[in-house]
């Protein structure tokens, strides 16, 4: 009898695989932004791995919030929120603009 693959266990795989391949960018990202550090590119490789961290862990964090409380899932999207602006305020600053 052949094993059936159920949408559930492909959702998973698929959330195993972003954390994955976030994980290894975020790492070579950062080496390399690290080399740069203080220019532009350094800049903007610093958010890119930074975004790849988001995506490998947004996933996984959403999967286990869902079968909380509603209170924690509003602290998992406060958290995201938060995330992204830091990222974003941090992208700023290295430009210098604010």
């Amino acid at each position: 009898m052949a094993k059936q693959r159920t949408e559930r266990a492909a959702r998973r795989s698929f959330v195993k695989l972003c954390a994955f391949i976030a994980l290894f960018l975020s790492a070579v990202i950062f080496v390399i932004g690290g080399l740069l550090a203080g220019s532009k590119a350094g800049t903007i490789l610093d958010l890119v791995a930074k975004v790849a961290l988001l995506i490998g862990i947004a996933f996984p964090a959403y999967e286990y919030a869902r079968g909380l409380k509603k209170g924690w899932r509003i602290v998992y999207w406060v958290a995201l929120v938060i995330y992204a602006l830091g990222c974003t305020f941090g992208v700023l600053k290295g430009f210098q603009i604010i």
